[in-house]
């Protein structure tokens, strides 16, 4: 089966600094795909380069086969109602109001009345419990409003591929319990395929068919979540444990 997405030999520096290095990966239709590692060891990056955000310097990236750098013009829009993303600072557009932003997609992407754009917006804010604040502006939104309101808009689209870095984030246990369903939930529905990064493991062993870190420039393949507790690299075990004695040092 050709791979929802793939990198081959991939590396991309940025401001002169390597983040990844030579990185292979084969992603799966449906699969499940949440990536680890500590803090600034470029998992936003990593998500940003499969999803076409960013070229990688050296080698290169697919989706559904085709090579990121050869799309172009009209099939790249296509693509784009495909994806996605919830970005790690909410990506939001400030001068809009929460519904605006939930619409704007929608809008953007397909000629719909505007009372289905409207009726659907309301929905996915229903879901994500800020229908009441759809008048406010994102600046009058607390920070885990905030990302609740980046999951809305990310799934607008009904993607097929949805990035999420780091989704629930500022959220309390409750809230985050209502994401990640949320989130499970659209995943099953519409078969789509799904890549997170979590510093939080209980949301990795949650929400991962597999997992990879990310670590000096290197992409380990853990395994699932059960294999990830059994892994003889010695910095996947410090990360899991959350154990400051080990190869990995605290910045």
């Amino acid at each position: 089966m050709t791979p929802v997405l793939e990198m081959k030999n991939a590396s991309i520096s940025l401001n002169k600094k390597l983040i990844i290095d030579n990185m292979n990966l084969k992603i799966q239709e449906h699969e499940s795909v949440v990536f680890i590692g500590p803090s600034g060891g470029g998992k936003t990056i990593l998500l940003k380069l499969l999803a076409g955000i960013y070229s990688p310097t050296a080698g290169d990236v697919f989706i559904n086969g085709e090579n990121w750098h050869d799309i172009t013009g009209e099939h790249k829009h296509d693509l784009a109602k495909k994806l996605g993303m919830l970005f790690q600072q909410g990506a939001l557009f400030d001068p809009l109001t929460v519904i605006e932003n939930v619409a704007f997609p929608i809008r953007e992407h397909y000629n719909l009345p505007e009372e289905e754009v409207l009726a659907k917006s309301q929905d996915l804010l229903e879901k994500v419990n800020l229908l009441d604040s759809k008048n406010k502006l994102p600046v009058q939104l607390s920070g885990g409003m905030q990302r609740r309101l980046g999951i809305a808009r990310a799934l607008a689209l009904n993607p097929q591929i949805i990035f999420y870095d780091d989704p629930v984030a500022g959220q309390d246990p409750m809230q985050s319990d209502q994401m990640l369903r949320l989130i499970s939930n659209f995943k099953e529905k519409n078969k789509s395929t799904l890549l997170m990064v979590t510093s939080n493991m209980k949301v990795a062993y949650r929400m991962a068919d597999r997992i990879f870190m990310i670590i000096d420039h290197e992409l380990i393949d853990a395994g699932t979540p059960k294999q990830i507790l059994e892994h003889p690299d010695p910095r996947i075990q410090q990360f899991i444990h959350g154990s400051l004695d080990g190869p990995i040092k605290s910045l």
